[in-house]
């Protein structure tokens, strides 16, 4: 019997678990002796089918049609069908798709003492890879029949070996009758010797490509006149090198010199495709990768500073604005405006006005935080997307970009100022929404007289933020009229706007995790403090709200233990947590919650007085 001793039975398991293929081995009574654990892997049978003993093929068989494994059907049957198949014991090899698209080429080999071997092969790649060796080489089959031009390859002995109908047509000569015949037969006789021997030394050595104007001749006795591209391919047939030609008729170009003028754009662009023909028959996919990287950064980035376009920039925004709908990350944008740009270019020259929008970019770039993205808008505008960041710490990048601008001295041009439009983001906000806000920003920075940073305030709310910020020194500060009345209040509120202004320094700067942290640490204690005193007093003076505004505080205070943990998981941006923290609650729960119950201390203190 096959396998009898289980040391047979342990040599046998042993060579088939090393087989790059999946290996099943049954006896003639299709009772299963062996199979590798790669088989089992690639046709995805559980281990309790394989437990106390090996399966035979009937229960294999049956365990696959019950799954679907061969198709619609009763799985009784067909599970009766594999079996019959299996018992005629022959030679088989087909290909099968699984369910999940696995390919798997099955070949099964007849053993001489009964039984048989059969080998799982996982050829999925391969059929992939076949497949998309058929699509290139039908592009590049469509490419040679339907091209405008004549293309051909001419083996180490000078003869044609391939042509496109471009080519039959041009020399009205049939296909049949081209090929195999010298090349430089087609050449006027004039040229012959010169052609023969230019085609020798491109054959013999690799050089730069041929490009050239050569007279030929075609079969009804006419001449034209081609432009001829030619490119050295090292193994063309046998190992030995060839050519590929491209030929394009330019009869009428060489007839007048003023049509050669008026379509020399045209030819142009023709020479262009020809070598990009002949590089895409020649060139390796990391030549074509390469180039599709190109080709997408030029479609992203501006030509003359190398930042992103007005289209990149659009996409960006797109996908903050998606970003912020659904974290709720705020995200705001600058539009700047150079002053009395065309100034610059009518009486420097614009070789001047661009060297200065360059400079700005550079000024730009130094003052801009690694997260925040400049793009060129048009002329002379430029916009730079800010996420994780509020209307607070956007005017305060705005404010930096506009005084290293004024105090940068531009080669010949001197000194140059820019107005800024800051405007944040609004909920459910359309993009052409947010960018009319910010360029109306602009607008009225540039109506009230250039060289300042505006920002887009339209409520109440957001005209009391715009006024914590102090541009000159870029900082949060207080004022006068923040004040409560009640000492220990007024106190912890100026102390909670250092914190929130230290945050934002590490912010600007870009502060390593581990140096920030025991800022946020400090910021979140005082915070809980300033909460527990500010509840007492708001009971003393019988504050009607007092239950709703202590609810408040528990909200913002769980809110902000989830996005310090957040942060330290380095699950959440420090700009994110310092718009929460310094600004949502500092600043903006001081401008509109406290407010309501300060009156209420004040009518006490004057009545007390």
């Amino acid at each position: 019997m096959l396998a009898s001793s289980p040391e047979c039975r342990h040599i046998i398991q042993s060579i088939i678990e090393h087989l790059p293929s999946g290996v099943t081995l049954f006896d003639q009574n299709l009772e299963m002796i062996a199979c590798n654990g790669l088989f089992r892997r690639l046709l995805d049978f559980p281990d309790k089918l394989f437990e106390g003993s090996l399966p035979s093929m009937k229960s294999l068989a049956l365990f696959n049609a019950r799954r679907g494994e061969y198709g619609p059907g009763d799985p009784e049957e067909l599970a009766g069908q594999v079996v019959q198949r299996a018992m005629a014991m022959k030679p088989h090899q087909f290909e099968r798709v699984r369910p999940d698209g696995i390919i798997l080429e099955i070949s099964g080999q007849p053993l001489p003492s009964g039984g048989f071997i059969t080998l799982y092969t996982d050829i999925t790649e391969r059929r992939e890879a076949e497949e998309n060796l058929r699509d290139k080489e039908g592009l590049l089959r469509l490419i040679f029949d339907n091209s405008s031009v004549a293309i051909f390859t001419i083996d180490s002995s000078g003869r044609i070996g391939a042509a496109n109908q471009r080519m039959v047509e041009m020399f009205m000569i049939p296909l049949e009758s081209l090929i195999g015949i010298e090349y430089v037969d087609l050449v006027d006789p004039v040229e012959q010797e010169i052609a023969r021997k230019n085609m020798a030394d491109h054959l013999a050595c690799d050089r730069p490509n041929v490009n050239l104007e050569r007279h030929y001749w075609r079969s009804n006795g006419s001449a034209f006149w081609g432009q001829l591209t030619a490119r050295r391919m090292p193994a063309y047939r046998n190992g030995r090198a060839g050519l590929v030609c491209v030929v394009a008729d330019i009869t009428d170009h060489k007839i007048a010199d003023q049509v050669l003028a008026e379509r020399s754009a045209e030819l142009e662009a023709l020479n262009q495709e020809l070598t990009k023909a002949v590089d895409a028959l020649a060139a390796s996919n990391a030549e074509l990768l390469a180039a599709r990287q190109e080709l997408e950064h030029l479609a992203q980035h501006d030509n003359l500073t190398g930042i992103w376009n007005r289209r990149r920039v659009e996409e960006a925004a797109q996908q903050e604005m998606l970003r912020k709908a659904r974290y709720g990350h705020p995200v705001s944008m600058l539009f700047i405006d150079l002053d009395h740009f065309k100034r610059v270019n009518d009486t420097h020259g614009h070789a001047v006005g661009d060297d200065v929008l360059k400079a700005f970019c550079d000024i730009a770039s130094k003052c801009m935080r690694s997260t925040d993205m400049l793009g060129r808008w048009g002329g002379e505008e430029f916009v730079i997307l800010m996420p994780n960041s509020g209307l607070m710490i956007a005017s305060l990048l705005a404010e930096r970009i506009r005084k290293a601008t004024l105090t940068y001295a531009f080669p010949v041009a001197g000194h140059i100022t820019v107005s800024i439009g800051v405007a944040e983001c609004r909920d459910d906000e359309a993009w052409e929404a947010w960018l009319c806000r910010s360029d109306a920003a602009l607008y009225a920075a540039k109506e009230a007289g250039r060289n300042r940073v505006i920002s887009d305030a339209v409520g109440s709310k957001e005209t009391d933020e715009a006024e914590l910020l102090d541009l000159d020194f870029l900082r949060l500060v207080w004022r006068s009229t923040y004040e409560s009345g009640h000492s220990l209040l007024d106190k912890q509120h100026q102390n909670l706007f250092e914190h929130a202004n230290a945050l934002l320094t590490s912010v600007l700067s870009e502060r390593p995790k581990d140096e920030v942290l025991p800022q946020i640490e400090v910021l979140v204690s005082d915070l809980l403090d300033h909460f527990r005193d500010e509840e007492a007093v708001f009971r003393l003076i019988g504050y009607s709200d007092a239950d709703e505004h202590a609810q408040i505080h528990q909200g913002l205070i769980d809110r902000a233990g989830e996005l310090v943990a957040n942060f330290t998981s380095g699950e959440l941006a420090l700009g994110d947590l310092f718009n929460f923290l310094a600004y949502d609650v500092v600043a903006k729960h001081m401008l509109s919650e406290d407010r309501k119950f300060f009156g209420q201390i004040q009518v006490i203190r004057d009545t007390a007085g």
